[in-house]
């Protein structure tokens, strides 16, 4: 099981802005863009999905037990397995922070 750590910033703000926002809101702000990641990196994904006709894990083995090689698809799996690792780990950053708003 993995320990999860948490580490407190501070931030400094001018005073006008400081005395207007609360930590929730930055939270929430930081929220929002995880899931703006989360939602790109996802339909960067679902194209390559529609493209061809399959999910991630059978075009890779689809692409690595081929006997031609193909460039083109050798390009696509690099860059559709870079997505699914952003993809993944926006999710994770997400999770992560929606526990700071318990």
């Amino acid at each position: 099981m993995q320990k999860e750590f948490l580490k407190e910033i501070t931030i400094k703000l001018p005073s006008d802005v400081a005395d207007t926002v609360s930590i929730k809101e930055i939270i929430t702000l930081l929220i929002d863009k995880c899931l703006s990641k989360v939602e790109y990196y996802k339909t960067k994904c679902q194209k390559f999905q529609e493209k061809y006709g399959m999910d991630f894990l059978s075009f890779k083995k689809k692409v690595e037990q081929s006997k031609k090689e193909i460039f083109t698809e050798w390009d696509d799996l690099l860059l559709w397995e870079g997505y699914e690792l952003a993809h993944k780990e926006w999710e994770k950053k997400y999770k992560e922070l929606k526990k700071c708003t318990i």
